[in-house]
């Protein structure tokens, strides 16, 4: 159990250990993205899915993957990358932004095939993750499946039906980058099986605004939006706009939602609105 505990928290911290690439200037991360998607298209064009929608070496002229997988495209802190996405079925729920928790049974292998993580039952406490903290491969393509249906046994466990299942092919620099981990050497691309079971909302500042509402500017990134200009962006801010008056309490109606409240009529809800 420690072990798994170990691989999820290094999971979770990834993000933070794989951005320090300013200590050796000779790395070029464009350079190092272009390698990995040739590496990845490479991967994809002599591999495909068995009987058991696992990956395996063609040997005789089976579909490859690379005609079967969805591709995004990606710019994440200056540098392009191709995120690839295979879907084995979407999922019946909703879908969540990058900034939100889920539930998720996964499984991560290296290109040589070697796993080097996985979680076992979505019953456990330690299938719940917040994607602001996970490898941005993560947080790009939950976003592309949807949670499913919760189905109670009769000892009360639980498990999901018809929900969000695939693969992500994720570049080295939205994973484990440069610095890579104690099983994965720098600069390697690798791929997830995936099933999303459910999602939340997340609320980071606990405002009763969910994260993926303060995007003010609807441009999928919550790090650029600061009404009050204070340095905290607003899915950070329990006072959006800085009239000293939590955005919790500045619900008139008391329905528990800031968002439809506008005391002065002039179209921006109060807890945006430091004139109301």
């Amino acid at each position: 159990m420690k072990l798994k505990v170990f691989a999820l928290l290094l999971l979770a911290l990834i993000t933070f250990s794989c951005n320090n690439d300013d200590d050796e200037p000779d790395f070029d991360p464009q350079e190092q993205s272009n390698i990995d998607d040739e590496t990845l298209v490479s991967f994809l064009q002599s591999h495909y899915l068995n009987a058991d929608k696992r990956v395996d070496t063609i040997m005789n002229g089976e579909t490859p993957l690379y005609s079967q997988v969805e591709v995004q495209e990606i710019t994440h802190e200056d540098v392009k990358y191709k995120l690839y996405i295979y879907k084995e079925f979407e999922g019946i729920g909703i879908n969540p932004s990058r900034y939100d928790s889920i539930q998720v049974l996964y499984e991560g292998f290296k290109l040589d095939s070697v796993k080097f993580d996985q979680n076992q039952s979505y019953t456990s406490e330690r299938s719940w993750l917040y994607l602001p903290n996970l490898i941005e491969g993560w947080r790009y393509g939950f976003p592309h499946f949807k949670s499913g249906r919760r189905v109670i046994g009769d000892s009360e466990d639980f498990w999901y039906e018809d929900a969000g299942k695939g693969i992500l092919f994720i570049p080295s620099g939205l994973a484990y980058g440069r610095n890579g981990s104690t099983a994965i050497p720098e600069n390697t691309p690798i791929y997830f099986y995936v099933e999303l079971g459910n999602v939340v909302y997340a609320d980071e500042d606990h405002d009763h605004v969910v994260n993926n509402d303060e995007d003010i500017n609807n441009d999928g990134d919550l790090t650029n939006d600061d009404t009050d200009g204070d340095g905290y962006p607003d899915y950070r801010d329990r006072d959006d706009d800085g009239d000293g008056k939590m955005t919790i309490d500045e619900d008139p109606d008391g329905d528990g939602n800031p968002m439809n409240d506008d005391s002065d009529g002039d179209g921006i809800p109060d807890y945006l609105d430091k004139d109301s």
